[in-house]
């Protein structure tokens, strides 16, 4: 049983606390850490714990982040019984952060020590941060059950494989604390890959194609049977060993599955299983193989072979699960699970490694570790932790929700890790930089103060002062003559005159008088500075990153030449510390007033710049000191909403939001008890559920998007007087066309219209979706009416927002999404309150306790 203290925040309770662990390993008197251990060292304040009068509390505490490292996804047992989490587990019991998603429970049929998963990335480029995502959940899985997690490198394309991607990738898997069970490569099994295509051949579930390419693409989107798909078996035998050999016959060949041609599911229209590559040898093999298999093959046989259980894919693959278990059975290999997630999606983010490929090749950047790439390496150069990586994963989970997010909230997680144990410092910007000269030592003097004000473990760091230092212009043209400042890790002073350029009213410099017997409490302004001393300042470049493109969703067809960023690169000339020449390559830091930096270049040799980069912290505002670059804009924002509402009040001749304000409204009327308090839309809190505006709707027509298999395209009626709206939806893997036309749905309206793969989609059709993935749409009751809005029971349902703003952190259907579900009932609620419409309640046919969205 855990032991109980008092207060960690007292100095009593630490005592308590470090007797007990003169005794104990660990709090609950186990051999292993638990769960007990992580919630009380998550209550003492960093560096609280002094070596010398809390050792064993010091050492229990350094041994705990040690293995927070080493394992990031690992469910610590409670004290008290067995693992935690495990099956599912709710609340504490599980483990489970505060905004932690469910990870348990989640792999069907999952059997301790038996669950077997595998990460297979194609070496054709470094690991990027959705890769990064894909490994974590594998290993986490593997790890939690104690199974074992294979790297497998799916080296089935010559032509763009490189050993350099494979050992990269490796290295990145390390960084991110995964070590692999075993390692192995598709290529490892071409043999026994041909063995299971020639059976297939052999029983008439496969043939050898060599029509046209452009001509199959055609046959397959028409649904019309290749002329060779029923040539007998020995005609298709006799081609496949003409692709094995590689002959110029055989290269105009390809082995298709047969499948069904006339299914809805394009992907299953007889798929392509092997094709032939002779021009590029293999990394591995050199020439030995001319024909080679496709992923939609080995994927699933490898699988099999290697004793996977489990086989974790992300949402865009489930069209071609049915192809996956159409390959097992075939082949007459084991049965796989298929486990699906969300792909990751962040706004203004290239991660097609072709299109990253491509900015390499062309010198956009440096390299693939550029800070500007959502490679591991870019992100962790630009000042990510792999805590707080491994965190963000653990947010998102096993989520299937797709969604296009912003960077704010990976590195707001961030920098929950690094700013309480990153040392402080200054540096002033060098160009029009100030000159303050104080009545202070005649001679610079040094003093010791913190590195970290809460962090007594970082140490301390020299200050120098001096009669002369540098301030910031943007300070300097903010103070006024007489008016007493604050320096910060000095005291008070006075600043008696301020000198300026006549022509630019710049100020040229400073003079002031110290007032070390002030008190700080008493100003304003608090500055930081940097000692006027030329031969001992560190020159120092500080660097900010705007988005490498200037499109928020990058679809599959955009020239990226159009889109590029031509000025996301920003450097700033500082004068630095003294002391920061000690830096290191790597170091994390805060420049105070500025923000959080990691060093890229060290000021070595002597006389050599410093390069900084700045870490994002996601605030939509930035510190003190201006950025060179809008956090709000980085992080896709929209910036100037005020000054944007005035000019399209202008153009349209309407009234601006605040002039709308001023024309005394009549009051609305005082809410019940449940609803929210009213005001303008955009006043109200995020999680207001009458931002919203869901309707009745019918669905008129319904057709497949004729540039995205998993799309349909649909004209639904909502009673407007412009006409049935036009809307994307990824219902074409859960329901047919005909199902779907004449349906009364419920949509959420008021979303931003958006192109889907060039459809414009003016809202959200809403469904139900189960625990096992089954989807289902929200309807409204016989006698409901085609544009009513729905009401939620027990709150007063004041006008909606216009457009839902979308940006992560401020999107109101974000924040709601999670509240709104099923009942036992299979009725639409949000947070209990159920939906209802002037007919009843909206209901789904069988999905209780099922996610609406």
């Amino acid at each position: 049983m855990a032991a109980s203290f008092s207060s960690l925040k007292t100095e009593a309770g630490l005592k308590e606390l470090n007797n007990h662990l003169a005794e104990n390993s660990f709090i609950g008197g186990k051999p292993s850490a638990t769960q007990e251990d992580f919630d009380l060292l998550a209550q003492i304040a960093p560096g609280a714990l002094d070596v010398e009068q809390y050792p064993h509390a010091r050492r229990w505490s350094q041994h705990l982040r040690t293995l927070k490292t080493a394992f990031p996804f690992r469910q610590w047992p409670r004290s008290g019984g067995g693992s935690a989490g495990r099956g599912g587990g709710a609340g504490d019991a599980s483990g489970k952060g505060k905004d932690q998603a469910r990870l348990e429970g989640l792999l069907p049929n999952a059997v301790e020590g038996k669950v077997c998963t595998r990460f297979p990335p194609e070496p054709s480029g470094y690991l990027h941060i959705g890769h990064a995502k894909a490994a974590m959940l594998n290993n986490h899985y593997a790890r939690h059950y104690k199974g074992k997690l294979i790297l497998r490198f799916d080296d089935t394309n010559p032509s763009k494989e490189k050993m350099e991607f494979a050992e990269s990738i490796e290295k990145d898997l390390g960084t991110l604390q995964i070590f692999p069970d075993k390692k192995s490569h598709t290529s490892d099994y071409f043999d026994q890959l041909q063995k299971l295509m020639e059976k297939l051949i052999k029983d008439g579930k496969a043939y050898v194609d060599d029509t046209e390419v452009d001509k199959m693409r055609q046959e397959r989107d028409a649904g019309v049977e290749s002329c060779r798909r029923n040539q007998k078996v020995d005609q298709n035998l006799k081609l496949w060993q003409e692709m094995l050999a590689g002959s110029e016959e055989g290269l105009k060949c390809c082995v298709r599955g047969k499948l069904d041609m006339q299914s809805k599911n394009k992907c299953l229209r007889d798929p392509v299983f092997y094709r032939c590559k002779t021009d590029t040898p293999h990394p591995r093999f050199g020439t030995k193989y001319k024909a080679y298999p496709t992923y939609d093959f080995a994927c699933p046989c490898v699988d099999a072979i290697e004793g996977v259980t489990h086989a974790l894919r992300t949402i865009e693959y489930k069209d071609r699960d049915e192809m996956y278990k159409w390959v097992l059975e075939a082949t007459g290999s084991r049965h796989v699970e298929l486990v699906e997630f969300s792909k990751t999606q962040f706004s203004h983010t290239v991660l097609s490694k072709r299109k990253l490929t491509w900015f390499v090749e062309n010198g956009h950047v440096e390299g693939w570790n550029d800070p500007r790439f959502p490679t591991v390496q870019g992100v962790l150069r630009r000042g990510m932790t792999v805590e707080g990586l491994a965190e963000f994963v653990m947010t998102q989970g096993m989520s299937k929700a797709t969604n296009l997010m912003e960077w704010d909230k990976i590195w707001a997680i961030n920098k929950q890790k690094i700013d309480p144990v990153v040392p402080r410092y200054t540096a002033v910007g060098k160009d029009d930089a100030v000159v303050l000269k104080l009545d202070g030592p005649p001679k610079p003097v040094c003093t010791k103060d913190k590195k970290h004000p809460k962090n007594d473990e970082l140490g301390d760091r020299l200050i120098i002062q001096s009669q002369e230092i540098w301030v910031e212009q943007e300070d300097a043209e903010a103070m006024e003559a007489g008016e007493q400042v604050t320096l910060l890790h000095w005291g008070n002073a006075y600043i008696d005159k301020i000198n300026k350029d006549s022509k630019t009213g710049k100020v040229t410099n400073l003079v002031g008088r110290l007032n070390l017997a002030g008190n700080v409490k008493d100003t304003k302004k608090k500055i930081h500075w940097v000692p006027k001393l030329e031969d001992q300042v560190t020159p120092i470049l500080l660097r900010e990153f705007d988005h490498l493109v200037t499109k928020p969703k990058i679809e599959d067809d955009d020239d990226i030449k159009t889109i590029i960023n031509p000025c996301s690169v920003i450097d700033t000339p500082a004068i630095g510390d003294p002391t920061m020449k000690t830096l290191t390559k790597g170091t994390k830091l805060q420049l105070e007033r500025r923000g959080y930096f990691i060093v890229d270049s060290t000021a070595f040799p002597q006389g050599s710049q410093m390069v900084l980069l700045k870490i994002p912290d996601g605030k939509a505002k930035d510190m003190s000191m201006k950025s060179k670059v809008d956090p709000s804009k980085l992080q896709g924002a929209q910036g100037n909403k005020g000054e944007k509402a005035a000019q399209d009040a202008k153009a349209t001749g309407k009234a601006a939001p605040e002039a709308d304000a001023k024309k005394g409204k009549k009051e609305e009327p005082k809410a019940k008890a449940k609803a929210k308090a009213a005001g303008k839309p955009a006043e109200r809190p995020i999680d207001d559920i009458t931002r919203l505006n869901i309707k009745v709707g019918r669905m008129q027509k319904v057709w497949p998007h004729p540039e995205a298999e998993k799309l349909f395209c649909e004209e639904i009626d909502l009673g407007e007087p412009s006409g049935p709206r036009t809307i994307a939806s990824g219902l074409r893997a859960h329901f047919k066309q005909e199902e779907l036309e004449g349906q009364m749905v419920i949509v959420l309206c008021n979303l931003k219209p958006r192109k889907m793969q060039g459809f414009e989609s003016q809202g959200m059709v809403l469904c139900a979706t189960s625990a096992n993935g089954k989807v289902e749409l929200m309807q409204p009751p016989a006698g409901a009416k085609v544009g009513e809005r729905v009401t939620i029971e027990g709150i007063e349902m004041v006008d909606p927002d216009d457009k839902l703003n979308e940006k992560s952190g401020k999107a109101p259907w974000e924040a709601l999404r999670d509240g709104c579900r099923t009942t036992k009932d299979k009725v639409g609620s949000y947070k209990g309150a159920v939906w209802m419409t002037s007919a009843g309640p909206v209901t789904c046919k069988t999905v209780a306790d099922g996610q609406i969205s």
